[in-house]
């Protein structure tokens, strides 16, 4: 048991809460831990909303990074494209995420969306400069089972036609500070 099995955990189980058809969810921590900002996958609103691509930017809009302070990404999948290319641009504002740590791999993801033009993260490091390439940590598996399950339900959902999403309002899909599930129910109430 890792760290972030805890985490995950949580995570896993807040994505299925706020949007059961893409339960995507990510967070980024500070050196010591300390959760900054978590997101929901939020595309039904913009295509750019990813988990990662949201908390991101609700990074970028909430916070002033120190330049090179180091920051860690935890993501239930393995960042597509779109995420890794705002993971790169965040590094003009100061973000630096060095370190990606996520649960299922693009390549079990792609059983369940065939479609998905995304590559692995290896793969798709490939077309960054090195310094870039070269400051990236990369944990993969973590919970992987358990949040693949929760994808494949979502799926199930979305196959059916039914895709319950909560709101529309993107603030329901993203949450600065430490949080349990708890707090971010309570929070969308």
């Amino acid at each position: 048991m890792s760290e972030y099995t805890e985490l995950m955990g949580e995570l896993m189980e807040l994505g299925a809460s706020a949007n059961p058809a893409l339960p995507f969810t990510a967070c980024i921590l500070d050196a010591s831990g300390q959760i900054l900002v978590t997101a929901c996958n939020a595309s039904h609103i913009s295509p750019l909303y990813s988990a990662e691509g949201l908390a991101l930017h609700s990074l970028a809009s909430e916070f002033d990074c120190r330049d090179q302070q180091p920051l860690t990404l935890l993501t239930t999948a393995e960042p597509d494209d779109l995420s890794l290319m705002a993971i790169y641009r965040a590094r003009r504002q100061g973000i630096n995420i060095n370190q990606i740590v996520y649960a299922v791999p693009r390549a079990k993801l792609k059983t369940l969306w065939p479609d998905d033009p995304s590559q692995s993260l290896e793969e798709g490091l490939k077309r960054f400069p090195e310094s870039f390439r070269s400051s990236m940590s990369i944990e993969g598996g973590e919970l992987a089972d358990e949040c693949f399950d929760a994808f494949e339900e979502g799926k199930m959902l979305t196959d059916k036609g039914e895709a319950p999403l909560k709101s529309l309002d993107i603030d329901q899909y993203w949450m600065t500070g430490d949080w349990l599930l708890d707090d971010w129910e309570d929070f969308e109430e």
